[in-house]
């Protein structure tokens, strides 16, 4: 037999047999750092980012305003060639290139890739690519790690408004019940400046935006993420609860009036019936409905009359709500729920009111919808005005006004096996 022939024979013989030279390949570990990304860009539509001088997977795509990719992606070590460009289905406008640069990443590092200033030509500062490292945070055995990153350019917007919109602002990271003073988290942060992370124990807390060298009024307020924590069969949820948890917030712009960036968004108000104050706390209440209850099995309960809303509040303790209407501006502005504080009365009374503990049949049960927050002033009681409030969450998206975002630097460690 022909050389050649035996050889092609044998060949096709291994290859119909499924047979190789090499049965069992790794595939090489490629050396990798770790990047969360954002758009901050507030006067243009969505945005891409990617990676062009190596196929890679890391990137961010359609990415509107205020959008970020929360938890860190793998990214090549090395020097990498990332390029912005406008998104759209219309490749005259993907070419569009708004931020062309490259960037060492070290293998094994953290970084947040940020793109941050106006697209328009005639605003500044101009778009740029804001990339900043990631370090290790010091964290004790129950303890959350947060540091502050400012990349709004002014704060339009805020309110109450702002007669300077450029202030460096003072951030606070508080326990919900604690009012902001003493040192704060991060002092003076400048456009596109970094905090230093600080380890807080575990809990609910929101974090304050302010004026420089004051503790108010807020610029804005906005709750910490919570997340959840971790069990044998499930992996915990970065937050404030959740020991291990390493977070940037990042205070962003609203977005420009009449751009393509996404408008709008203001929660709808509430309503309130009476704000009254007792010291430094201060009560609100929506509204009141009153039903007469333990009618027999035959009846159910039924309702006699209504103020207000007559519904819950809709708060929990740590949701921000920024409130306004009232005559007296120190019950104004943002605040943070200290407590659900409904409250159920019955007639004739029973010890331990509740709806079960009515002490006859048609008896008149009240339910009346409240909660509580704290300020620093003492005006008048009961508050007067017609006051309302929003209730702002961390997902909350009111492009109207300044607000803080969260990314994830470092999650906590895994509790499943």
């Amino acid at each position: 037999m022909n050389p050649l022939r035996s050889c092609l024979v044998t060949v096709l013989t291994l290859a119909a047999l499924g047979c190789h030279g090499d049965a069992v390949t790794n595939s090489p570990v490629i050396p990798s750092a770790a990047t969360t990304w954002m758009n901050a860009v507030s006067d243009t539509g969505q945005l891409d980012i990617r990676v062009v001088d190596i196929p890679s997977n890391a990137g961010f795509f359609d990415a509107n305003f205020r959008d970020a990719l929360q938890f860190p992606q793998a990214i090549e070590a090395g020097r990498r060639h990332v390029r912005v460009f406008l998104s759209s289905t219309d490749p005259a406008i993907t070419q569009q290139t708004l931020v062309d640069t490259t960037y060492d990443f070290v293998v094994d590092q953290r970084y947040g890739f940020y793109v941050t200033g106006f697209a328009r030509a005639s605003q500044t500062p101009a778009v740029r690519a804001t990339i900043v490292p990631a370090p290790a945070a010091t964290l004790g055995a129950n303890q959350f790690g947060i540091r502050v990153l400012n990349v709004a350019p002014s704060f339009a917007g805020a309110v109450p408004t702002l007669a300077d919109t450029t202030v460096r602002p003072d951030v606070f990271v508080r326990r919900i019940n604690t009012l902001p003073g003493g040192t704060p988290d991060a002092a003076s942060v400048a456009y596109l400046g970094v905090s230093s992370y600080v380890a807080l124990d575990t809990g609910l807390y929101r974090l304050e935006v302010t004026a420089t060298g004051t503790t108010g009024p807020a610029i804005v307020q906005v709750p910490l993420p919570v997340g959840a924590v971790g069990t044998p069969t499930t992996n915990p949820i970065a937050g404030s609860l959740v020991p291990g948890t390493v977070l940037t917030a990042l205070i962003v712009p609203r977005s420009v009036v009449g751009s393509k960036a996404p408008q709008g968004g203001t929660p709808s108000s509430k309503a309130t019936e009476v704000l009254t104050r007792s010291n430094d706390t201060v009560t609100v209440q929506s509204g009141s409905i009153t039903n007469l209850v333990n009618r027999g099995a035959s009846l159910s309960d039924t309702t006699i009359a209504k103020t207000g809303t007559g519904a819950t509040t809709g708060v929990k303790p740590g949701d921000v709500v920024l409130v306004s209407g009232a005559t007296e501006p120190d019950y104004n502005g943002w605040q943070v729920v200290m407590a659900v504080a409904d409250s159920l009365s019955c007639k004739p009374t029973a010890p331990a009111d509740t709806r079960t503990k009515c002490a006859a049949a048609n008896d008149t049960a009240t339910t009346r919808f409240r909660f509580r927050y704290r300020i620093a002033a003492a005006p008048a009681s009961p508050a007067t005005g017609t006051a309302s409030y929003r209730i702002y969450t961390t997902t909350t998206a009111d492009f109207t006004l300044p607000y803080v975002s969260f990314v994830v630097d470092r999650r906590p460690p895994d509790t499943t096996p």
